[in-house]
């Protein structure tokens, strides 16, 4: 069992993670940024699982 299956995962959890503190401790409701994070992680996990394939 090798440890680089899960890093595309990883990197989704980390980002979902984090989108969920910026929510918590922000005020504001609409932020650029949150879909920004989102696609980010997403974009990073298909290109690692890509380059893995």
């Amino acid at each position: 069992f090798d440890g680089s299956f899960i890093f595309p995962e990883c990197i989704l959890i980390f980002g979902l993670i984090l989108l969920l503190i910026i929510d918590l401790t922000s005020y504001q409701k609409d932020i650029p940024w949150l879909y920004f994070i989102s696609s980010t992680s997403l974009v990073m996990s298909i290109t690692a699982l890509l380059f893995r394939w």
